[in-house]
């Protein structure tokens, strides 16, 4: 395909330049690539293990392979995989054939000794998924993290109406709210820093036959050695393929993470239908009415994390099971996975260009608050039960009745003897609670954390 008009998937027509940074990684040219430094770090492996007499300038040669892979070399890998009919299997034939013409026929020998292709590939999903995840995903979240920390913290003390059930329940401020969705956002952050991506060679069955055959007696602790070498997770007890229990956490995390960006995508439209947020003009609004300005970045965003959310969450489940040692229903649908990623980090950058492209409208804010003072009646219930009267359920009939809080508040106190100011509070800022200082936790308590992870 020349022409991204062409496209089939909008990962690679409409929405390809918010993901070209994946495609070094996640693509078929990456997988491939991955492919062969694992087939190249093994030679290396069986070279300082002693296992074989596989000289440095050999091992120089392999590397060399890998350094100078480019797309003609993948090109060259994808004719070989049309000739033999395996993908795998065109990445060692390739590699051997460079070999041979760099005069390290020797070395060739060796290439995949002992080796099953799922060997080769978990190894290479795995170091993929970790490097897009480093590289590309994880900076995009730090991003997203700190915007919202800074916007909390501005916002800490702008009075909003909260609404439970879509109805006006009580005073809060636009700066907790923000700081509950950031704090969401910082979780899932850091499960998916810690989290270990797991790797095995434990051959066709997972019985380590063949490569007793190449690394002796000793040969479960020699996969350990080079699995660990590779910063991997060692598994040793397999079938042919990794157990799908290691790889769920991971996608059922990013999963999570795209339905809790989702639910922020859905408040700041819901805050824009509101007339809390002012979203600045952007392009055309509509084809037809002049004045429209869009939370398009907003819809953009939710839409592509609801498609992350169910592609990486059928993903995880669908892993689990696999018939007998191997069968292959699995690689086309683990290959999938790099589509819930790229959906996952498009929704995660619109969403960051749409909090640049927002003015939030503390005055209608504000006006909307002051427009429901019936929201304080918590408060009131509350501090009559100071003075050991519980006055719930008449204020539930007062107020339902349509008596303004203000009176029933003054009917109350004369009947129980006491001030009606000691029992509704002067204004709304009265009664926010820790509003503010949770907003302004949150933000100093998110740069630390972020600071910490950028360290370890």
């Amino acid at each position: 395909m020349t022409n991204a008009l062409l496209a089939i998937s909008p990962l690679d027509g409409r929405y390809s330049e918010l993901v070209d940074d994946l495609r070094s990684y996640l693509s078929e040219y990456g997988l491939i690539k991955y492919r062969l430094m694992v087939e190249v770090e093994y030679l290396a492996f069986l070279s300082r293990s002693g296992i074989t007499a596989i000289g440095q300038a050999e091992i120089e040669a392999a590397r060399s392979v890998l350094r100078s892979f480019d797309l003609s070399s993948a090109e060259a890998v994808k004719s070989l995989e049309r000739e033999v009919g395996h993908d795998v299997e065109a990445v060692v034939r390739y590699l051997k054939s460079n070999l041979v013409e760099l005069g390290a026929r020797s070395a060739s020998v060796w290439v995949h000794a002992g080796l099953t292709s799922e060997d080769v590939n978990n190894i290479a999903f795995s170091i993929s998924l970790r490097d897009a995840l480093k590289e590309v995903l994880l900076p995009e979240l730090e991003r997203i993290c700190r915007r919202v920390a800074e916007l909390s913290l501005r916002e800490k003390g702008t009075l909003m109406l909260a609404r439970t059930h879509g109805r006006p329940a009580v005073p809060t401020t636009l700066g907790k709210e923000l700081a509950y969705h950031g704090s969401r956002v910082l979780w899932w952050l850091e499960r998916l820093r810690e989290y270990k991506f797991p790797g095995k060679v434990s051959g066709a069955a997972g019985t380590y036959a063949a490569l007793v055959e190449v690394l002796g007696k000793q040969a479960k602790e020699r996969a350990r050695q080079f699995v660990e070498s590779l910063g991997l997770e060692f598994v040793e007890l397999t079938k042919q393929v990794v157990p799908s229990d290691r790889y769920a956490p991971l996608l059922d995390s990013m999963s999570s993470l795209a339905m809790a960006l989702t639910d922020f995508s859905r408040d700041l439209w819901l805050l824009c239908a509101l007339g809390y947020v002012n979203v600045l003009p952007k392009g055309v609004g509509s084809s037809t009415m002049p004045q429209k300005a869009n939370p398009i970045e907003a819809e953009n965003a939710e839409g592509n994390l609801e498609m992350a959310a169910t592609v990486l969450s059928f993903v995880a489940r669908r892993l689990m099971t696999t018939r007998l040692q191997r069968d292959l229903s699995d690689s086309t649908i683990r290959r999938n996975v790099p589509v819930g990623v790229a959906h996952l980090l498009i929704g995660v950058r619109q969403l960051s260009k749409f909090l640049n492209r927002i003015e939030f409208a503390s005055e209608a804010m504000f006006d909307d608050l002051s427009s429901h003072p019936e929201v304080l009646s918590e408060a009131v219930q509350v501090r009559f039960r100071r003075y050991g009267i519980d006055v719930l359920d008449e204020l539930r009939s007062t107020l339902g009745r349509g008596l303004n809080l203000e009176e029933s508040v003054r009917r109350l106190a004369e009947r129980y003897g006491v001030r009606p100011e000691d029992t509704l509070p002067s204004n709304f800022r009265e009664y926010i609670g820790l509003a503010e200082e949770l907003a302004e936790r949150f933000h100093d308590e998110c740069l630390r954390r972020l600071r910490r992870g950028e360290s370890d």
